[in-house]
């Protein structure tokens, strides 16, 4: 569960979120998101104005199933991304996430993943978590970077008119190729304000490439998203309505 002070609970809070809030659509969830106004804290002396806790709540409808248990699974899954998300939220919002009727199909990794993406979009979430920051400059956390640099000197991505080559590895040993047509769907998450960010891609099969810290990310998606069927088109546009 989330802390009592990160929960929205009464009707009137969500009723003002739906009002007044912005919207942000991927393809298994929406996100509306109202900023709160800075409140007065009088014990203080200068009654400085503070931002309070940003509180989430889930609103999910028996359009997504008519079973309890498959509705309350979702909600754990949400649940458990939200606690994962929550250092990295900003202070100051209210956010209602509403599941989408074709969310049951979705896996704990898919809902972590779109849920983080409208976060970043509606600037809720910080691109970049500070802890993974501060964790490269300890002790702990040098051979971790260490690693991760080790393991970008060998990798590449190469994207052609007909498929997406990722080599990986070391020294490059290991490569792999994906065709446009085996796409069924690609999620983006921006990072460092825009300026690069991640990709998931999602195939035929069910399994996904993950493509890491892509700078230009935004014109590398718009070309591979020419590149796919209109069906894996469609996908990707529902998410960013």
């Amino acid at each position: 569960m989330l802390p009592e002070t990160n929960r929205l609970k009464h009707r009137k809070d969500f009723s003002a979120v739906y009002r007044k809030g912005m919207r942000r659509n991927s393809a298994h969830l929406s996100l509306r998101a109202l900023r709160k106004p800075k409140s007065v804290t009088l014990a203080q002396p200068t009654a400085e104005k503070s931002l309070q806790p940003t509180r989430t709540g889930i609103s999910i409808s028996l359009k997504v199933s008519k079973r309890a248990v498959v509705r309350n699974r979702i909600k754990r899954q949400i649940r458990a991304a939200l606690r994962h998300l929550l250092p990295r939220l900003k202070f100051g919002w209210d956010l209602v996430i509403v599941v989408r009727p074709i969310a049951q199909e979705c896996n704990y990794a898919e809902i972590l993943q779109e849920l983080e993406q409208l976060l970043v979009e509606a600037e809720v979430l910080d691109g970049n978590s500070r802890g993974n920051l501060l964790l490269a400059l300890t002790v702990v956390g040098i051979p971790l970077a260490v690693g991760a640099i080790v393991r970008a000197l060998w990798l590449r991505y190469r994207i052609t008119s007909r498929r997406v080559s990722i080599t990986s590895g070391w020294m490059g040993g290991d490569r792999t190729d994906v065709i446009y047509s085996d796409i069924v769907k690609i999620v983006t998450v921006p990072r460092g304000f825009g300026s690069y960010g991640d990709m998931v891609i999602t195939l035929k099969s069910g399994s996904r490439l993950e493509l890491r810290s892509m700078p230009k990310f935004r014109s590398v998606y718009d070309y591979i998203n020419e590149k796919l069927p209109a069906a894996a088109q469609k996908t990707n546009a529902a998410q960013t309505k």
